[in-house]
């Protein structure tokens, strides 16, 4: 069915109807973005807070619909009475053994589910940064916490191979782990500007969320659109502002159950060494020439103390 062109929306309240009886609570269960409100507005008529920005739902909220109760969920579920799942869940394992091999056969399954939905975009990012290039441009890759760390690594492999790459993100030195962990500075409208001020038309940007609604790093794609530069998101959720700022959208499906920094990090960190590695093959770029952009360049500096 589709909200957008009424295709099967009245079957959908039939077969509700006669699925669950009258005084029927009915969850209504999906990740991030899938239109969970929507489809509730939809069917109760009500005008409710919808929006492409990941967490508009942040608590369950109950809505009467055909005398049966409607409840919208949040966009990702996590039991707190069971043991620490946030990035694995770990249920019935107790050695550390167990969970090592848990924890790396969930991060390898990540990175493979993800080459289906990145294919494509992944193919047109390729074609939009050699493009770049061969236009004497530059890169500049951008994203918070996580993806920070994420960003610096594509930045450090890109400039291995001969290619200037600005990492410019909100990992700030010592506010790093805090940066990591809460989001610092994340809603920051000058850290956008900031970062496309660096930029020029011939240039790409890429930005990198898990979730797609990382203020300054949707900001930034959009700031960049304005400058006529081009723009690659990498991200697990398509449907948000990120993607929506995105001339080319690289896809991972690590975590369908909903963005954390453990699976999807480790699926776009992987998808950055793939952009980076495949460019530099295309390019016909050597392992000589690759060693010389990583050798040391002494030049001479003062001894003392003088400013």
């Amino acid at each position: 069915m589709s909200l957008l062109t009424n295709q099967n929306t009245q079957g959908l309240k039939e077969l509700l109807k006669n699925i669950f009886p009258e005084n029927s609570r009915i969850s209504v269960l999906g990740i991030f973005n899938t239109g969970k409100t929507s489809l509730i507005a939809f069917l109760t008529g009500k005008e409710l807070k919808i929006s492409n920005m990941p967490g508009t739902t942040l608590e369950f909220e109950e809505h009467e619909w055909a005398n049966r109760t409607l409840i919208d969920s949040v966009g990702q579920l996590i039991d707190v009475n069971r043991p620490f799942m946030v990035g694995y869940d770990f249920t019935g394992l107790d050695q550390p053994e167990q969970m090592l091999e848990h924890a790396l056969r969930q991060e390898a399954e990540g990175i493979l589910s993800s080459i289906p939905s990145a294919k494509a975009g992944f193919l047109d990012a390729i074609k939009l940064i050699a493009d770049c290039i061969d236009n004497g441009g530059k890169v500049v890759v951008t994203g918070a916490g996580a993806s920070a760390l994420v960003a610096e690594e594509i930045a450090g492999q890109f400039f291995e191979t001969g290619v200037t790459c600005l990492p410019m993100t909100n990992s700030l030195s010592q506010a790093s782990p805090v940066s990591f962990a809460k989001g610092v500075a994340e809603a920051e409208g000058g850290l956008a500007r900031y970062v496309v001020n660096a930029m020029s038309p011939e240039d790409v940007l890429i930005g990198i969320s898990a979730s797609g609604g990382t203020g300054f790093v949707y900001e930034a794609l959009r700031l960049a659109h304005e400058k006529e530069a081009k723009t690659i998101a990498i991200t697990e959720n398509r449907d948000s502002p990120l993607g929506a700022n995105a001339d080319v959208i690289i896809k991972s499906s690590a975590k369908p159950e909903g963005p954390s920094s453990t699976r999807v990090q480790t699926a776009h960190l992987s998808i950055g060494h793939a952009l980076v590695c495949t460019l530099a093959a295309m390019r016909g770029l050597t392992g000589e020439e690759s060693i010389n952009f990583m050798m040391p360049e002494f030049i001479a500096t003062k001894k003392m103390g003088i400013k």
